[in-house]
C-alpha cells in the first residue's frame, strides 16, 4: 500500500484534480452562459463528451510530466499551469465582457481592449478566482511534497509499463469522445445548431463548441481551425454558396409608405457609445428623449455582437449592412475588402459627401483607412487635429460636448450639401468611475448625485454630456438653417456592458438578464417634419443600412446585404445571434426550425461574402 501511495503517485492525483478543476469551472460556467435547454445540453452524452475530452488532454499532460526528470518535472508542471491559468483568466473574463469565448483571431484585438482591463478585474466571477486559488494550492501541495527529489543526482528511466498505461488512457479518452460525438449524417441545416457531430465539425459557435469539447480540447482546436480554414479557403465555393443562398431568399426592391420620405436630405447619423436604453429619460438625456417622443422610435432594435469589440462590430454593420467576422486579420484591418455597397459608397453615388468624426486617434481601431476603405472621403479624428494644430490643444474632445460645441468641427460635419456625416461619440464609454476623464473635465454636473450609485453617477453623467451635444448639435444646425434639411439618426452601439451589475441593468431594462435580451437598444430616426411613431418590427443593427437608403430613394439590390429593410414585407420577424440562436417577434408565424435554417444561411452568407471579397473589384 505504502507503493502504490507514495508521494510521486500522490502528486500525479493532485496534478489531475488541479488540471480537472479548470475543465469543471468552465463546464458550470458554460451551461449558465448557454440557455441549455434550447440546445439539448442538459442530457448525458454531453457532459459525458466534455469529460472525455478533457481527460484525453489532461492524461497526456500527465504522460509527458512523467518522461521529464524528477529534477525539472514539478517546475515544468507549475508552468504549464501558469500557462493554462493565465488562458482560464482570459477566456472566462472575455465571455464575461463579450458573451462568448475567445478565439484565436479575437488575440489581434487584444491591445484595444488592455486600455480598460481595470473593469475587468472589477467584476470578476468568484468561482474563477476559487478555481486559481485551488490550482496554485495544488501547485504549492506538488511543490512542497517534491521538494527533496528535485535534489536527486541518480535519475531512473521512465518505465514502459506507465508510459503504455499514459498513452493507451489518452487514445481511449480520445477515441470515446469522438465515438460519442455521434453521427450528423441527413442533419437539416437547422439542426446543426444541436448536432454535436456538427458543432464539432463546424467550430463556428464558440460557446456550443465549448460546451461539446471542454476547455482544453476547445482551446487547441480553436487554433487548428482558425489555421487549416486559412489553407483551405475555397473563393469559388463559397461563392456558389452565397449565389444559392441568393436564389433561395433574395427578394425584389418594392417601394413602400416610407421610400423616398427624406430624399435629398443631408444625414448626420450619431451612433452613440454606451447610450442604454434605461437612461433615455427626460432628467438624463432630455434631448435624446424628446427626439424618441417627437420621431421615429424603434423600441424592439438589438445590436448583436459578432466579433473584434463590440463598437467597431456596430460600427460596420451600420456601415456596411454586414457583421464582422474572425479572420486572419480583424475587419479594420482586412485590406482586400472592397465596400461599394455601404452607405457612404451608395450616398457618394448620389452626390453626397462623405465625412466621419470621432475623438480617438485615426490609428484606433484603424478607423482612418479603415473609413476610406468604406466609402468616406475623409475621417477626421480630434485628438490627431489638435496635435497638428488644428484643434485646441487644451480642449478634452473625448466629451461629446465639447467635440460638437467646436465650431471648427461642426462646420467640416456640415460643409458642401448634400452631406453625409458619420459621428461616433465617445463620452458614454467605460470605466464609470470618478476617475472616468471624461468625468473629471464634466465641470457642470447636473444630475442629483444623492439619487444614485457612485457608478450610476458616473454614468448617467456621461451619457448626459452626449445629450448635451446631441441639443447643441439641433442648436447649431438651426442656426446655420440646415434643420429642415437634414435628418438625423441616432443609434446606440451596444448596451452598457462595462457596468458592474448586469441584474440591476436588466432589471432597469425591465429585460431577463440575458445578454442577447439586453442588446435591445436605442435607435432613433428624426427629421423637424417627421410625425412621431413607435415601431415595434423586430431588427438588428445590419437593418439600418437598407432602411435608410429605401427612406432616402435610393435604390440598392437587397441581395448586397444581410439586413432588409425594415419597412418591407420581406423583412425577418427575428433577429439572430453569431451563435445562431434568435429572438422571435411574438406576432411571427414562423416556426423555429424555418427560422434556424435561415439563421444558420444568414452565418454562412455573411463570412462567406466577407471571406471572398464577394462584390469586390
Amino acid at each position: 500500500m505504502k507503493k502504490i501511495l507514495n508521494k510521486e503517485v500522490l502528486s500525479y492525483v493532485i496534478m489531475f484534480m488541479s488540471f480537472f478543476s479548470i475543465c469543471i469551472f468552465t463546464n458550470i460556467f458554460t451551461r449558465d452562459l448557454i440557455n441549455v435547454n434550447s440546445y439539448g445540453f442538459y442530457r448525458v452524452r454531453f457532459h459525458i463528451l466534455w469529460i472525455l475530452f478533457s481527460f484525453s488532454w489532461i492524461t497526456l499532460f500527465l504522460g509527458i510530466l512523467y518522461l521529464i526528470p524528477k529534477k525539472y518535472k514539478y517546475n515544468v508542471f507549475i508552468i504549464m499551469n501558469l500557462i493554462i491559468d493565465v488562458v482560464f483568466f482570459s477566456q472566462i473574463c472575455y465571455v464575461q465582457s463579450l458573451g462568448k469565448f475567445m478565439i484565436f483571431s479575437d488575440l489581434f484585438v487584444a491591445g484595444e481592449g488592455l486600455q480598460y482591463v481595470h473593469s475587468i478585474f472589477s467584476n470578476m466571477s468568484i468561482g474563477m478566482i476559487l478555481t486559481i486559488i485551488f490550482t496554485f494550492i495544488c501547485m504549492i501541495i506538488v511543490k512542497i511534497l517534491n521538494r527533496k527529489e528535485e535534489t536527486l543526482e541518480e535519475e531512473k528511466k521512465p518505465k514502459l509499463v506507465p508510459i503504455l498505461i499514459f498513452v493507451s488512457l489518452t487514445l481511449m479518452f480520445r477515441v470515446s469522445a469522438y465515438i460519442s460525438l455521434g453521427s450528423n449524417k441527413g442533419v437539416s441545416t437547422w439542426e446543426e445548431n444541436y448536432n454535436a457531430k456538427s458543432i464539432y465539425f463546424n467550430y463556428t459557435n464558440p460557446n456550443a463548441s465549448m460546451f461539446i469539447s471542454g476547455f482544453y480540447e476547445y482551446n487547441v482546436r480553436a487554433v487548428y481551425k482558425y489555421f487549416y480554414n486559412l489553407l483551405t479557403l475555397d473563393k469559388t465555393a463559397l461563392k456558389n454558396k452565397i449565389d444559392e443562398y441568393n436564389n433561395i431568399y433574395g427578394t425584389e426592391l418594392k417601394d413602400n409608405d416610407y421610400t423616398g420620405i427624406f430624399k435629398g436630405k443631408n444625414v448626420i447619423y450619431v451612433m452613440m457609445e454606451s447610450v442604454d436604453s434605461w437612461v433615455v429619460d427626460e432628467e438624463t438625456m432630455p434631448t435624446l428623449y424628446k427626439l424618441k417622443e417627437t420621431g421615429l422610435n424603434f423600441t424592439n432594435r438589438y445590436s448583436p455582437f459578432f466579433n473584434g469589440g463590440q463598437t467597431i462590430n456596430s460600427e460596420f454593420a451600420c456601415n456596411t449592412g454586414l457583421y464582422a467576422i474572425s479572420d486572419k486579420e480583424t475587419i479594420y484591418d482586412k485590406t482586400n475588402m472592397d465596400y461599394p455597397y455601404s452607405i457612404a459608397n451608395m450616398l457618394k453615388k448620389n452626390g453626397y459627401k462623405a465625412a466621419s468624426f470621432h475623438a480617438n486617434t485615426k490609428t484606433f481601431y484603424s478607423r482612418g483607412e479603415f473609413h476610406k476603405r468604406l466609402g468616406y472621403n475623409i475621417h477626421y479624428s480630434a485628438l490627431d487635429m489638435q496635435k497638428g494644430g488644428l484643434l485646441d490643444e487644451n480642449t478634452n474632445y473625448f466629451s461629446d460636448y465639447n467635440f460638437i460645441s467646436d465650431d471648427y468641427l461642426f462646420n467640416l460635419m456640415t460643409d458642401k450639401e448634400p452631406f453625409f456625416s458619420f459621428f461616433t461619440t465617445y463620452s458614454g464609454h467605460l470605466e464609470y468611475s470618478v476617475n472616468n476623464k471624461v468625468y473629471k473635465s464634466i465641470k457642470n454636473k447636473k444630475l442629483d448625485r444623492k439619487k444614485y450609485s457612485e457608478e450610476e453617477y458616473v454614468y448617467r453623467t456621461l451619457v448626459n454630456d452626449t445629450d448635451n451635444a446631441i441639443k447643441k448639435l439641433l442648436e447649431s444646425l438651426e442656426k446655420k438653417k440646415l434643420l429642415d434639411k437634414t435628418v438625423l439618426v441616432f443609434v446606440s452601439d451596444h448596451y452598457v456592458y462595462g457596468y458592474s451589475d448586469s441584474n440591476y441593468v436588466a432589471m432597469k431594462k425591465n429585460k431577463i438578464n440575458d445578454r442577447k435580451e439586453l442588446q435591445n437598444t436605442p435607435f432613433i430616426i428624426w427629421s423637424k417634419e417627421i410625425k412621431h411613431k413607435d415601431i415595434d418590427t423586430i431588427l438588428d443593427t445590419a437593418d439600418i443600412l437598407p432602411t435608410l437608403l429605401n427612406m432616402l430613394d435610393i435604390k440598392y439590390d437587397p441581395k448586397n446585404y444581410i439586413g432588409d429593410d425594415v419597412f418591407s414585407t420581406s423583412h425577418d420577424n427575428f433577429v439572430w445571434f453569431s451563435d445562431g440562436t434568435f429572438i422571435k417577434s411574438s406576432s411571427t408565424d414562423q416556426s423555429d426550425e424555418s427560422i434556424l435554417t435561415k439563421v444558420n444561411y444568414n452565418i454562412n452568407k455573411n463570412r462567406d461574402m466577407l471571406l471572398t471579397n464577394y462584390y469586390g473589384k
